[in-house]
């Protein structure tokens, strides 16, 4: 089993879409993904007119939340092949122990302030990396959870899909709508936390399978603690949704009332 540590650049920045050290290139070629988002959108609209859409940006939102949709399912999809093949896997954030290359003003007892700025004290505990020869638990557990987490980052794009079509095709508030908030909520709350765990926990389980146990002669090695912390997120937005959901199940209650004294 290898292992290949990435530049200090790709650490950084290697989960951005657009990336690089020249800033004006950067700055270009995200003009470029903004205009061909632009001519998607503008497709849409014309798309929409041309079938006499009764809302316009209702069919325009419904139709970007499918393709945001789509584009998840294809990532997960790629996720899964990767994970039953034999190819390097990518690790955004390995936990390792790593001595700072340089001594810093923290750790001097006579310290004194310079007067600018300075790098006053640093650790590194984490580091993109690349490591060939996976075996298949470990490559299961981690492909498990990058999965999970991206399929979480589908779900706002499911959401707002089913309610744009909803209030296209009839009355927003509807019990279907209702569910399927409620449905979306679990998936979140489950997802979101499994994901973040069994990233993490595959993570350190790979860092100490390539790197030696933590030593004073050794300038990195593994982390040597498993940091099971579930993300706070997932639960706030799975209530956010399970709010919306008791909402637009009164709202249908409301809605048959309403059209009974009609």
């Amino acid at each position: 089993m290898g292992i290949t540590f990435l530049d200090n650049n790709e650490c950084r920045y290697g989960g951005n879409m657009v990336s690089g050290t020249d800033l004006p290139t950067v700055l270009l070629w995200g003009g470029v993904g903004l205009a061909i988002i632009g001519a998607l959108v503008g497709l849409l609209v014309w798309d929409a007119r041309r079938r006499k859409s009764p809302s316009v940006l209702l069919d325009v939102i419904a139709a970007m939340a499918r393709v945001w949709v789509a584009i998840v399912l294809l990532g997960s999809v790629f996720l899964i092949v990767r994970g039953v093949s034999t190819a390097t896997y990518d690790i955004a954030a390995m936990p390792i122990e790593m001595a700072w290359p340089a001594n810093l003003p923290c750790q001097a007892s006579d310290y004194e302030p310079i007067g600018a700025t300075e790098l006053y004290c640093a650790r590194t505990d984490s580091a993109h990396a690349t490591v060939d020869g996976l075996d298949g638990g470990l490559r299961a557990l981690l492909s498990a959870g990058d999965v999970l987490s991206l399929l979480v980052v589908g779900v706002p794009g499911l959401v707002i899909a089913v309610l744009s079509q909803r209030a296209l095709d009839g009355p927003a508030f509807a019990v279907r709508t209702s569910r399927w908030l409620l449905i979306s909520a679990v998936i979140v709350l489950v997802a979101g936390t499994l994901g973040a765990l069994l990233t993490d926990v595959g993570s350190t389980l790979v860092a100490q399978r390539v790197l030696p146990a933590a030593s004073a002669d050794l300038p990195v090695a593994a982390g040597r603690t498993f940091s099971i912390v579930p993300p706070v997120w997932p639960l706030g937005v799975a209530l956010g949704l399970g709010a919306l959901s008791v909402i637009f199940r009164q709202g249908a209650r409301l809605q048959r009332e309403t059209e009974g004294l009609v």
